[in-house]
């Protein structure tokens, strides 16, 4: 088994948690790192440059991970592959368009493997939603709703993060991960997109808002809030389906509940959310109709509860589950792995030319042009 060696550019709190995340990896060796900041040299027999050039020219390096901030994600990641080395680019994978497309154009001249870190897609939760999404096991996707309430104790107002410039703000530098997220669970696109964006003060643009419109009447609502101290973060993630919805819970989702209509064939795909025990569940003939309070008149209440309409298409329905699922992990331990298997992607492109990534670059300009038209609707309105 050959052993891929890989540099990464950018050694903050990320980098080196990436370096921890893979040197787990039979297949992986963390050979040398780059970074302006002498301190950050990470010892060990890894190589350490303070020019990002320098560790592009590096002969042993086969791949490179790209960790800096947003901005320079295009001109580093471009010069990686014009230096034969593979690529793997944090999110966002550019701050404009014209800088993603050129990555794309990038790779597809060099022939290079090269990938974005939407690592949310090897989360065991959402690589279950996305196979009942292909196989329509709650029925259509109808509404998602993100609401984050992130910590901004390690952003100081001169942290480059409030740099629109430097990270493109909030909703390009922080919700592409979500937005990514609902484009992994449906072949809708997005026709139709709006923000909202509010400055707490000149320098720090701390709540946003998109809302995007996809082309087969799916709306998904993203909201971020950076305010408030590490202990009280709070994300949550609705998936509203024609049969029921599913919460989870975090933005890295660990945990979750369920509320759905199934029958014999669909109940069976559910129990497959890790974790869900199967122990709330009923026939839909004993659910009450809470709909109406008592008194309403000319109700229609005839007919068999196991032929439903919903959004004008008819399921059938036998069962009711109301339940909770978890991981049983904890969240270092699913984030480490949902990088592990980022990476594994990328060489298995490597290894296969014609392995079909679960992750391309084109998810990453897709997501990023969601995020673009928000902030720029909200800045402009």
């Amino acid at each position: 088994m050959k052993t891929y060696n890989v540099g990464i550019i950018g050694y903050g709190g990320f980098g080196e948690f990436l370096k921890n995340s893979w040197e787990k990896l039979d297949n992986v060796k963390v050979t040398a790192v780059a970074d302006q900041v002498a301190d950050r040299n990470p010892g060990g027999g890894i190589k350490f440059y303070n020019r990002w050039q320098d560790l592009l020219e590096d002969g042993q390096v086969d791949i490179v991970s790209v960790a800096t901030p947003p901005k320079s994600h295009a001109d580093i990641g471009c010069a990686a592959m014009e230096a034969g080395k593979c690529v793997l680019i944090e999110k966002p994978m550019a701050t404009t368009l014209d800088d993603a497309r050129r990555i794309i154009e990038t790779r597809d001249r060099t022939g290079v493997a090269a990938s974005v870190d939407y690592m949310l897609r090897f989360n065991p939760i959402c690589e279950m939603l996305a196979i009942f999404g292909r196989e329509n096991v709650l029925g259509q996707l109808r509404h998602v709703n993100v609401e984050n309430y992130a910590q901004d104790e390690g952003l100081p107002a001169s942290h480059w993060f409030w740099d629109s410039d430097m990270s493109g703000g909030i909703l390009i530098e922080h919700a592409v991960h979500f937005i990514d997220l609902v484009h992994s669970l449906t072949e809708q696109r997005h026709v139709h997109v709006t923000g909202f964006c509010h400055k707490r003060n000149d320098k720090q643009e701390d709540q946003v808002l998109a809302c995007a419109h996809y082309d087969g009447g799916l709306i998904a609502t993203h909201y971020h809030w950076f305010a408030r101290p590490g202990f009280f973060e709070d994300t949550s993630i609705r998936f509203n389906y024609d049969l029921g919805q599913i919460d989870l819970e975090g933005w890295i989702p660990l945990a979750g509940t369920v509320s759905a209509m199934v029958n014999s064939q669909t109940k069976e795909r559910l129990m497959e959310l890790p974790g869900l025990k199967g122990n709330h569940i009923c026939s839909v003939d004993e659910v009450k109709d809470m709909s109406r309070p008592e008194g309403w008149g000319n109700v229609n209440t005839t007919g068999s509860k196991q032929k439903v309409r919903c959004g004008g298409i008819e399921y059938d329905v036998e069962a009711v589950v109301e339940d909770r699922f978890e991981i049983g992990k904890s969240k270092q331990q699913v984030y480490s792995d949902c990088l592990r298997g980022i990476l594994n992607d990328l060489i298995c492109k490597i290894e296969n030319p014609d392995y079909q990534m679960r992750v391309r670059l084109e998810e990453g300009l897709s997501s990023l042009e969601v995020a673009w038209l928000a902030t720029e609707f909200g800045r402009s309105n």
